[in-house]
């Protein structure tokens, strides 16, 4: 059935009807009205081209074209076919809406700035209300701010976050607040002082029936891990899980159950890494790799890695903050304790070791002391992995290892029953700020938060 063309750019051009029919393809080398009517829209769009809209397919088109096509997951050959011209018209009809449309969210009708921004008449300012109530929605939206929040300035970090909310929104993810970017925060955000719920992408974590989940507790010089290690057991058998498998003490260990999420038949499959594993830093490895879920608890080393074996040791450290050529060049900052950087001095960084799956949807957790210092590795260094196929899990400030295994009891938990990460990470902060509090230690904030889930399902409803 031919494709109706509905944006002023497009309509009525008489060789993109015949793209919308299938009988023309437009290919690198194509000239004429209809490759002149596509650059105008990519131009449209954010896309630079060099020479603009000549009617000439030429390297920069195709580069142009390229990256809009991969925003909306279309990987194969850059050319214009009935398929990507569908996408194209449908992206400029809602970018020419701008033009008529109000903002309407509380959020942020009565602020001027941001009304010029609709406009167009204005770009966001580098700083004050205006930039905090774009911040303060990105959040409520679940996309993170890790380092400081809603802040009121514009920096890397809230770039990074309207890149991601661009990608989600298949708008060309630049990171400026654009009039189009605009309107739809202003369309998805809240209500003032509410947050959506996400949830984990179930469908795409349960494969072949499976939930499949690796837990590793990392070392601890004062036997702490032993301790949570043994607790931890105990609480998977109180769930209902069943040990399968070796239980020689070197082995990886194996519990299943059934799943709880209403709708979904299958179980879920826990592997248990810790100290007395056999090379327990390849297994955690294996679980990262091949697992839907990777849930780490115990020393963060200080920005480094999770950790199997004492501090001076670097025989089964899991290298994140440090060894790779990022660190180097200075693009990315080491770890941040000198004596722990000096330690792994000359050790390559895993994350640049392994091969991910780019396809694979994943929930990773990292439970010790302010692993948010892990997040800029995790999104440059792991292959393949964007905030769609890959959620994190990471702490604020430092832990208590008298909860190192009830944190990875809450996601599982959670994970076996279908619940939001919302509830998850409430939970896990909930403990937090009781152990503080037993403590005489008070901390303002959430000791936990998910990145990644803003682009998750927003209304995901078990059935």
């Amino acid at each position: 059935m031919p494709i109706e063309l509905h944006s002023k750019i497009l309509r009525g051009v008489s060789d993109l009807q015949r793209v919308a029919t299938g009988e023309l393809v437009l290919v690198r080398g194509a000239r004429g009205e209809g490759v002149r009517a596509m650059q105008r829209g990519l131009l449209a769009l954010g896309y630079a081209l060099l020479g603009g809209a000549d009617g000439v397919f030429g390297r920069s088109s195709e580069s142009g074209l390229r990256s809009f096509r991969e925003l909306h997951l279309r990987f194969a050959a850059a050319v214009l076919d009935a398929a990507t011209l569908a996408l194209l018209d449908a992206s400029l009809v809602r970018a020419e809406a701008v033009a008529s449309y109000t903002l309407v969210n509380p959020r942020f009708a009565a602020d001027p700035q941001l009304v010029r921004l609709l406009q167009g008449r204005a770009p966001l300012p580098r700083r004050g209300d205006a930039v905090t109530r774009v911040q303060k929605a990105l959040l409520d939206l679940l996309f993170s701010l890790p380092r400081f929040g809603a802040d009121g300035s514009l920096g890397d970090e809230s770039r990074e976050a309207l890149r991601q909310f661009q990608c989600w929104q298949r708008i060309r993810p630049g990171g400026e607040a654009t009039p189009l970017t605009l309107m739809a925060l202003d369309q998805l955000a809240p209500a003032p002082d509410q947050r959506v719920t996400r949830y984990p992408e179930y469908d795409r974590l349960i494969r072949d029936g499976w939930l499949t989940v690796t837990v590793a507790i990392g070392y601890d010089e004062d036997s702490n891990d032993l301790r949570e290690l043994s607790e931890f057991r105990t609480g998977l058998v109180g769930d209902g899980f069943t040990r399968s498998g070796s239980t020689a003490e070197d082995a990886v260990h194996t519990y299943s159950r059934a799943l709880m999420i209403p709708g979904h038949t299958g179980g879920m499959r826990v592997r248990l890494v810790s100290r007395h594993t056999a090379d327990p830093e390849e297994r955690y490895a294996d679980g990262l790799v091949q697992d839907s879920v990777c849930l780490y608890a115990g020393h963060a080393r200080y920005g480094t890695g999770p950790d199997f074996d004492p501090i001076e040791s670097t025989a089964e450290n899991f290298v994140i903050g440090v060894g790779a050529p990022q660190h180097l060049s200075g693009e990315l900052e080491p770890g941040y304790d000198p004596h722990m950087n000096q330690i792994l001095r000359g050790v390559p960084n895993d994350l640049i070791t392994r091969r991910f799956d780019p396809e694979r949807y994943q929930l990773w957790a990292f439970v010790g002391c302010t692993t948010r210092h892990y997040l800029d590795e995790l999104r440059t260094l792991v292959a393949g992995k964007r905030s769609d196929n890959l959620d994190l899990i990471v702490s604020t400030r430092p832990l208590y290892w008298s909860d190192s295994g009830y944190y990875p009891l809450a996601i599982i938990r959670g994970l076996l029953r279908g619940q939001s990460i919302n509830a998850i990470t409430a939970a896990m902060c909930a403990q937090a700020v009781a152990t503080e509090k037993s403590l005489g230690i008070e901390k303002t904030g959430d000791a936990f938060f998910g990145d990644g889930f803003g682009d998750d399902a927003p209304a995901w409803t078990p059935t």
